[in-house]
């Protein structure tokens, strides 16, 4: 696998960072000897995802400019006509999903309203998982973050097209108290678990008569643990 460097001028996300064993940086990215530093230069994949969109943009114009890694993406916004930003190189993907509100989920993540998923595309019922999977980004409920396919692990690229056999690894928003999560028997710690989540999985299959449910896509999986933190360059 590639190695990992967040850059971040929040003194305390770093620290997290560095305690779960990644290199940090408590800097601006905009500083090219900065990214010099962290091996951009070698790296496969830089990403941007601050609060602003603006900036992530800018910052991966100035990566693309400088260092011109394999795989640049970044947060940013759509223009009001629905189109993605008319300044964009083709060198630049956006990430996760369209006018993705970063500043929420962050926050989410931060108050640790967030659930850690894996599903993967079967061929059987595509279609629904596919739409049951844009409903919930919609409704702001999950964010697509990783795709797995071909034995390849990468960010997920906003305007990917999903395919039968794809793992999708994805960020669930849990809205509930942290009062009511202890008394479920929910974990304290910081370390989330990738879990195929019930909320995703289970998908109601209508055949014939609308509302009549035919199957659920089975929910069974052992979780492996992995981190919160998402890195900027690796």
């Amino acid at each position: 696998g590639e190695s990992v460097v967040l850059i971040d001028t929040n003194t305390e996300a770093c620290r997290q960072a560095e305690a779960e064993g990644l290199r940090v940086f408590v800097s601006s990215a905009l500083n090219t000897a900065v990214l010099e530093e962290a091996g951009l230069a070698s790296m496969g994949t830089f990403l941007a995802m601050t609060n602003n969109g603006e900036v992530n943009f800018v910052l991966a114009q100035r990566a693309v400019e400088e260092f011109d890694p394999p795989r640049v993406y970044a947060v940013f916004p759509r223009d009001s006509q629905g189109q993605q930003h008319s300044a964009s190189p083709q060198k630049i993907a956006q990430a996760f999903s369209p006018d993705l509100p970063i500043k929420v989920w962050n926050q989410y993540v931060d108050e640790g309203k967030v659930k850690l998923g894996v599903t993967t595309l079967k061929p059987e019922g595509l279609g629904f998982q596919q739409a049951h999977l844009q409903a919930l980004i919609r409704a702001g409920e999950l964010v697509p973050i990783l795709l797995s396919r071909d034995s390849r692990l990468e960010v997920m690229p906003a305007s990917e097209e999903w395919r039968s056999g794809d793992r999708i690894i994805y960020l669930l928003h849990d809205p509930r108290p942290v009062l009511l999560k202890r008394l479920s028997g929910a974990s304290q710690a910081t370390r989330l678990s990738v879990e195929r989540l019930p909320e995703v999985e289970e998908i109601p299959l209508t055949k014939g008569q609308p509302g009549k449910i035919l199957d659920v896509v089975p929910t069974e999986s052992k979780p492996d643990k992995v981190s919160d933190k998402q890195a900027k360059v690796g």
